[in-house]
């Protein structure tokens, strides 16, 4: 198998992070003169700067020649500092599926994908037994998935690969586990009240996230179906979370006055996810996969 280039992939690291390498924190500096080092830096002014809770900054870049020029930097505004790659916005997934890929191993396909870093083959239950499929998640070591690949002689379409939203099951709110919840009661998923759950309530629905009449695991909820948007555009275009709300929800707004926010979401949306087969897993392709031989 080979891979020839292809659109979307991007194979810079285009999210770096600058850390200092003592006490003082680089984020703590004058934004004026961070910007102006940052612009003798890599050339321009335009760069996008966030600021990370930890006192990091992290910068988004716009060329290969960028990358290199600031993962050579040593000090930044007279701090010892180092440069490198975010841990995690510079991967994507993708999805495909091609039954000429079944005796192909995962190892095999890590080896042979040039961009790729991780596969995971698909298996789903057959009563005691676990089958394999044909559906292959792919980890790309670029911030977004490409659109298609070629497989040797096979041109495979690419699915970005959407996780499904986060929902704490004690307090049912989005973004968080119930690991890290700071609730001190569990909430009940269907009424929204504490003290007990959802076999013992006999209330009407209410979501504690919309404030619908349904209960807070539903579907339809406009809230699930915003964080579905926001996590599709994610997958879709790469970026940070905060980058893929900001987008979705400046579209929902405009549209908001003239219908109602779950049809509004429903629009962003555009088509429903496909689900991959049942494998215990938290996250869906979007889209129908097609292979075709070259």
């Amino acid at each position: 198998m080979s891979v020839s280039p292809f659109a979307g992939w991007s194979p810079f690291k285009k999210f770096m992070v600058i850390s200092s390498r003592g006490s003082a924190n680089v984020a703590d500096r004058s934004p004026f003169k961070i910007h102006r080092e940052l612009k003798s830096i890599l050339g321009d002014e335009t760069i996008e700067v966030t600021k990370l809770s930890r006192g990091d900054l992290m910068v988004e870049l716009k060329s290969n020649d960028q990358a290199k020029k600031l993962g050579a930097i040593a000090t930044f505004l007279d701090i010892p500092v180092t440069a490198s790659p975010h841990k995690s916005l510079n991967s994507s997934k993708g999805v495909i599926c091609s039954r000429d890929l079944r005796c192909c191993s995962e190892e095999e396909m890590v080896e042979e994908l040039s961009g790729v870093t991780h596969a995971r083959r698909i298996k789903v239950r057959r009563g005691e037994d676990k089958i394999q499929t044909d559906t292959v998640v792919l980890t790309f070591d670029s911030p977004k998935p490409p659109s298609r690949i070629r497989a040797g002689y096979l041109t495979l379409d690419v699915r970005p690969y959407v996780t499904l939203p986060m929902r704490c099951y004690k307090c049912q709110r989005y973004g968080h586990g119930k690991d890290r919840c700071k609730k001190p009661a569990a909430v009940c998923v269907r009424c929204g009240k504490d003290g007990h759950v959802e076999r013992d309530c006999s209330a009407d629905p209410h979501c504690v996230n919309c404030r619908g009449d349904h209960a807070a695991s539903s579907k339809t909820c406009p809230k699930f179906l915003e964080e579905q948007a926001i996590l599709r555009f994610k997958a879709e275009n790469g970026g940070t979370f905060q980058q893929a709300r900001k987008a979705v929800v400046v579209e929902l707004h405009k549209t908001i006055s003239t219908r109602t926010f779950a049809s509004a979401v429903k629009s962003q949306l555009r088509t429903k996810p496909a689900a991959l087969p049942k494998d215990g897993g938290r996250s869906a392709p979007s889209g129908p996969a097609k292979g075709k031989k070259a």
